[in-house]
């Protein structure tokens, strides 16, 4: 009885590990593979040096990013705000000389840019 169990159990074990192999892969038809879109390399300029007056906001977008804040005053002109203070969790920064980079944009009532400022300032 104990050789018939040890056997079984075997058995059962050699099944449920094969099993465990099985794949559809080669069933599956091989998908159509889109050709790779050409990247553009990484802008790395400063980000009031990527701007320019009349870009629309979608060029501002495509150029730096989205911005970390929006505004719109009462005239309907848009401001984005950009910065880079989470640097400012990163230990000993500021302490170390490092700078941090405030933009502001602002676009006119049609959606281009009328004008930026920017600063930099350091915590010492």
């Amino acid at each position: 009885m104990k050789k018939t169990f040890v056997v079984s159990l075997l058995a059962s074990v050699a099944l449920l590990g094969a099993s465990g192999c099985a794949s559809d892969q080669g069933q599956k038809p091989e998908e159509t593979k889109k050709p790779e879109e050409a990247k553009k390399p990484k802008d790395n300029r400063p980000i009031d040096q990527r701007l320019s007056v009349g870009m629309t906001m979608d060029q501002v977008r495509d150029a730096i990013g989205n911005p970390k804040g929006t505004a719109m005053n009462s005239d309907g002109e848009q401001t984005w705000t950009y910065s880079d203070a989470e640097k400012a969790f990163i230990p000993y920064y500021s302490l170390s000389g490092g700078k941090f980079h405030h933009v502001v944009v602002t676009f006119d009532k049609d959606g281009k840019v009328k004008s930026w400022s920017s600063n930099t300032q350091g915590a010492y």
